[in-house]
C-alpha cells in the first residue's frame, strides 16, 4: 500500500500495484517490479540452497527451537525461528555447492548462557535413549534445578522425539522414550538445559549419532 505524504499533491511512499514509490538522495522516486529474466548466477543458487537446507531442518524441530531460541528471541524482539536461522546458517552447511549438507555435529538447537552438561554420556535401552551427566550434591541453587532438554532427529524418516522440561540437572540422568519402530534407525541426539524459572538456557551439546550407515563412535565426550 501507498501512502500519500502531505495531502493529495505530496510524496508517496510504499507500494502501489507494481510500482513502488521511495525517497533517494531527498527526492521522491519510483520503480516498477517486475521479474527479471536472467538466469541466477551460481552464488545465487548455492544461497538458496543453503537457506532451503537450514529453514527446512528448523521448521521441522520448530517446537523444540521456540523454547530454545526463545529467549534469544525475546531480547533481539524477535521470533525463535528466525534467531535459530541466523544463528545456524553459518554453522551447519558443509560441502560445495551442488553438494550441501547438514553438518548435525554443528547444529544449536537452544542457545543461553547457562553450563552444558558435563562429562555426559547416551546409551541406547530398550525404551529409546539413557542421558547422563556429571552431577554433584554440593551443587549450588539454582544451577541444581536446571531441566534437562533433550531431542532426538530421524532425517530419512524426518520425525523427531523430545523432552523440553526433563528431570533436575542435581538428578543425573534421564530416558528420552521412542518409538519401538524408529530404535534402531538412524538418528542424530542433542542434550541442553533450561532454567526452572524459564528464563535462561544452555547452548545445546550434540550428543551424536546412532545407527548411521558409517557411524562415528560418539557417545562419551572427554
Amino acid at each position: 500500500m501507498a501512502v500519500t505524504e502531505n495531502g493529495p499533491g505530496g510524496n508517496h511512499r510504499g507500494k502501489l500495484g507494481n510500482v513502488v514509490y521511495y525517497m533517494l538522495n531527498g527526492k521522491n522516486v519510483s520503480r516498477e517490479i517486475g521479474v527479471t529474466t536472467k538466469p541466477p548466477t551460481e552464488l545465487q543458487l548455492k544461497y538458496r540452497m543453503e537457506t532451503k537446507l537450514c529453514s527446512g531442518l528448523l521448521r521441522r524441530l520448530l517446537d523444540f527451537i521456540n523454547t530454545g531460541f526463545g529467549i534469544q528471541a525475546i531480547r533481539a524482539r524477535d521470533n525463535a525461528f528466525n534467531q535459530a536461522v541466523k544463528y545456524n546458517k553459518k554453522n551447519i552447511i558443509k560441502g560445495s555447492y551442488p553438494d550441501l549438507e547438514i553438518a548435525y555435529d554443528q547444529l544449536l538447537v537452544s542457545k543461553g548462557p547457562l553450563k552444558p552438561a558435563q562429562n555426559w554420556s547416551v546409551t541406547p535401552i530398550p525404551v529409546g535413549l539413557q542421558y547422563s551427566w556429571d552431577t554433584d550434591p554440593g551443587m549450588p541453587w539454582p544451577e541444581a534445578t536446571d531441566q534437562v532438554m533433550m531431542l532426538a532427529w530421524f532425517p530419512k524418516q524426518e520425525k523427531v522425539f523430545f523432552t523440553l522440561f526433563g528431570n533436575s540437572r542435581l538428578s543425573g540422568g534421564d530416558v528420552l522414550e521412542i518409538s519401538p519402530s524408529l530404535q534402531g534407525e538412524y538418528m542424530e541426539t542433542y542434550l541442553s538445559f533450561i532454567g526452572a524459572n524459564r528464563k535462561q538456557l544452555a547452548d545445546s551439546t550434540y550428543t551424536g549419532s546412532f545407527n548411521a550407515e558409517s557411524p562415528e563412535i560418539l557417545q562419551i565426550n572427554s
